[in-house]
């Protein structure tokens, strides 16, 4: 919480800072701008014309000539709307009149004066666009010249290091390089004591004696504390791992690299040191943090001693065995930069910087090559037999690709060119750093998302409160979110190695330029309108059913509408909202309703055969919703499924039978088929019993006490009256009708049960026979052949006995 609060207060502060910018913007006129963008691309040109030009200065020049044109972009954009109002002037003032027709004066001077301004407006806009088509030719320019410079570095070619010349002239040439650095380590000798004066003495030994106590106590009591915080204070689950590594990580490279910053300090306390030892002083400290860095990132990664900690799927003896690579990596690294600003201090001769350059390319190539092995040396079968796991596509394409790295350094080293194998050698350390680094941030990420907005999280049962979303909702934006968060860090990766190869930001404004007019069919896919629409597409969504929420919780119950209206309404509301919103998304993302017509025009024939089911349910479901023949809370029989109505949905329906399984049936069924309502006029169920009894029986006795069964059941209403009819007589029985009328249809099975039972009871308490299947009895005492006749049928003594 004191980290949002730091945020939000740097964003009050930042606002009226950018508030006066605007203001100052403002005060200025598009003439005056353009006169500033101008001299500034003027003078840009004429930089990029130097012979000792830079690379950071090019890449500098590249950056500001993209803003020069960016700028020239706005102006004309915030002039189109004066040049179409002076347009509109002189539409509404019309054409100079011929056939000697003369005007009023005043037309005559407003006419004049609109054309005026349009001319100057117009003027203005062509000036601004013909700007911006310039500074993007020359950070072209630039960029060519970038690339070219580039290539020629590294394919410059010298001696092989086999052939004599490499060891030669480094050796003449070694006594004056020697003078220098001698030279140079006296004035830096120099400026240390001067920082050792009265003076400087209490701030350097008190610099001193913190920036120590930063890289060694206090980084060890800040990683406790981490490890404290994120075992005791973080939720449970992988965020606690991620977190940790990223602590650590920050943790070392900060102590170590701020208490660099303060030795520098305390040595430089007064501006002691002369520029050319202060260049050298700032490089140090810059790469320290660097080198810090790479160490902690590398150390917390590995986790040779705690292997709970680990986050990638390392077995204990690959970690073990890559645990002394991180700081290996880190002091060449430290080593090449270091060595590179040495030289261009000291002017050291070409010779020398190529024995330099070999002697880092040899190192980072071979400790590349030495973790490569052991990496392969412990993915192996082991002792049992057992398999190792198998690697990722990505990780095997990124060893497969390191090894052909190291190769080609070995080839150019040997070859001769050295640049090339340095360049080579060097960028396989930043490129391992780099993926490693967005690993990391990739995990913490994921992590992150997943924690907070987990089912069980914090977030969901205040987001279920507040909104009415389901906890899947919450999952679902977890991984939208933590997707577009791995996208963007991916591509920030690919910058940072990009970078390495030559490429600057400036590429990546071109490569988003391009993007920006991209279009398909006439849509044009450009990134912030693809953004917008996705936001306007997920925040329609919320509040449709935040509105949904509302008025089925709120509104609604407050209305006299039944259950089933309220619940057609809501879900009418949420398809009108759902269509609503991603029709704005289409406006947003560039698609005009002319564009939609032809697709639908072109699916039309697609729609007829077919879609030609979906778009007749569809339709059906929307009678349905508008007609209500049936709606929700319905008890249906439709063919052989009976029961009740859950849910009217735009394609089917979902009907609720007896045994609490749902029926599926398409909204066409609905208009189509006969379907029975029984719940549509009249809410009441019907209870019928036919019951047949003896025909000695007591009709009337037995009436009454069927009546008194239905009397003394509390399900059965008095109006309608239950009512016992003689339904029918036979020559085996007579039979009753039994009427009554219940709540609901849904308690016709219940009560029929019950009234059946308690008839039966009553009816064997007044000792009233129940039917009986008939018997067929034979009586006997006589000769068999009487009773068979002489083609074998039974005799007509037979008789049947009712018993």
């Amino acid at each position: 919480m004191r980290i949002l609060r730091i945020f939000f207060i740097a964003l009050l502060l930042a606002a009226p800072t950018a508030a006066f910018a605007q203001a100052d913007d403002a005060s200025t006129t598009p003439a005056q701008q353009l006169d500033a963008l101008r001299s500034q691309l003027n003078g840009a040109e004429k930089a990029m014309k130097a012979q000792d030009i830079t690379d950071p200065q090019i890449d500098d020049l590249r950056a500001q000539v993209s803003d020069i044109g960016s700028q020239a972009q706005k102006v004309s954009g915030s002039l189109q709307t004066t040049r179409d109002a002076a347009k509109a002037r002189l539409d509404q003032l019309g054409p100079v009149p011929t056939g000697g027709s003369k005007e009023p004066p005043e037309v005559v001077q407003a006419r004049k004066d609109a054309q005026k301004a349009f001319d100057a407006v117009d003027g203005q806009i062509k000036q601004a666009d013909a700007m911006a088509l310039e500074a993007t030719q020359t950070s072209n320019a630039l960029s060519d010249l970038r690339r070219t410079r580039f290539q020629e570095r590294i394919s410059r070619r010298t001696y092989s290091p086999l052939s004599k010349p490499f060891w030669s002239e480094p050796a003449r040439a070694l006594p004056r390089d020697a003078a220098n650095l001698r030279a140079l380590a006296g004035q830096a000798q120099t400026d240390l004591a001067n920082s050792w004066t009265d003076g400087n003495r209490i701030a350097f030994i008190t610099c001193l004696v913190l920036g120590l106590l930063l890289m060694s106590g206090v980084r060890y009591w800040i990683e406790q504390r981490v490890r404290s915080l994120t075992a005791n204070r973080m939720p449970p689950g992988r965020l606690r791992r991620s977190a940790l590594i990223v602590g650590i990580t920050l943790t070392s490279a900060l102590t170590t690299g701020l208490g660099t910053q303060l030795l520098y300090t305390g040595i430089n306390w007064n501006d002691t040191l002369t520029d050319e030892i202060d260049g050298v002083a700032k490089v140090i400290v810059h790469l320290v943090f660097v080198g810090a860095f790479i160490a902690g990132l590398g150390r917390a990664l590995i986790s040779a001693k705690r292997p709970s900690w680990r986050l990638p799927t390392l077995t204990d003896e690959t970690a073990n065995s890559l645990r002394r690579f991180p700081m290996m990596f880190s002091a060449v690294f430290v080593l090449f930069f270091f060595l590179r600003e040495i030289n261009r201090t000291i002017g050291a001769s070409l010779a020398v910087e190529v024995l330099f350059s070999s002697i880092i390319a040899l190192l980072a190539s071979v400790i590349t090559a030495m973790a490569l092995m052991r990496l392969s040396r412990t993915h192996h079968v082991d002792e049992d037999g057992t398999p190792p796991a198998p690697r990722p596509i990505w990780a095997s394409l990124m060893i497969a690709a390191a090894w052909v790295a190291v190769v080609a350094s070995w080839i150019g080293l040997l070859a001769g060119f050295i640049a090339f194998a340095t360049w080579m050698a060097i960028q396989v350390v930043w490129t391992m750093v780099v993926i490693a680094a967005t690993y990391l941030a990739m995990r913490l990420v994921d992590d992150l998302f997943e924690t907070a907005l987990s089912e069980k999280g914090p977030m969901s049962a205040r987001a279920q409160a507040l909104f009415g979303t389901h906890p899947k909702l919450l999952d679902q934006a977890g991984v939208l979110l933590s997707g577009v968060a791995r996208l963007a860090l991916f591509l920030f990766a690919l910058t940072v190695v990009a970078s390495g190869f030559g490429a600057t930001t400036s590429d990546l404004s071109t490569l988003a330029d391009k993007l920006q007019a991209l279009e398909i069919y006439g849509v044009k896919l450009q990134p912030d309108r693809v953004l917008t629409a996705i936001g306007m597409f997920f925040l329609g969504l919320l509040a449709v059913r935040v509105l949904k929420a509302w008025l089925a919780d709120q509104y609604l119950p407050r209305t006299n509408l039944d259950p089933g209206m309220r619940s057609s309404l809501t879900t009418l509301l949420g398809y009108v909202g759902v269509v609503t919103v991603v029709s704005i998304a289409l406006l947003a993302l560039g698609v005009s309703l002319q564009n939609i017509a032809w697709v639908a025009s072109a699916l039309s024939v697609g729609i007829g055969f077919g879609l030609q089911a979906i778009v007749q349910n569809f339709i059906s479901g929307l009678i349905l919703l508008a007609e209500r023949p049936v709606k929700v809370g319905d008890w249906v029989v439709l063919d052989d499924a009976e029961g009740d109505i859950r849910r009217i949905n735009v394609r089917a329906t979902e009907i609720q039978v007896s045994d609490r399984s749902t029926i599926i049936v398409p909204n066409s069924s609905f208009i189509t088929k006969p379907v029975r309502n029984m719940t549509m006029a009249n809410p009441q169920g019907r209870v019928l019993i036919k019951f047949p009894l003896p025909l000695d029986s007591d009709p009337v006795d037995v009436r009454t006490h069927m009546l008194e069964a239905m009397e003394a059941h509390q399900a059965v209403t008095d109006t309608p009256a239950p009512s016992v009819t003689l339904d029918s007589i036979d020559r085996a029985a007579m039979t009753f009708a039994i009427t009554c009328y219940v709540g609901s249809p849904r308690d016709v099975g219940g009560v029929k049960s019950d009234l059946l039972f308690d008839i039966i009871a009553r009816l064997r308490q007044a000792q009233i026979p129940l039917l009986r299947p008939q018997d067929l009895v034979l009586r006997s005492g006589g000769d068999m052949s009487e009773l068979i006749g002489p083609t074998g049928a039974a005799a007509p003594k037979a008789s049947t006995d009712p018993g």
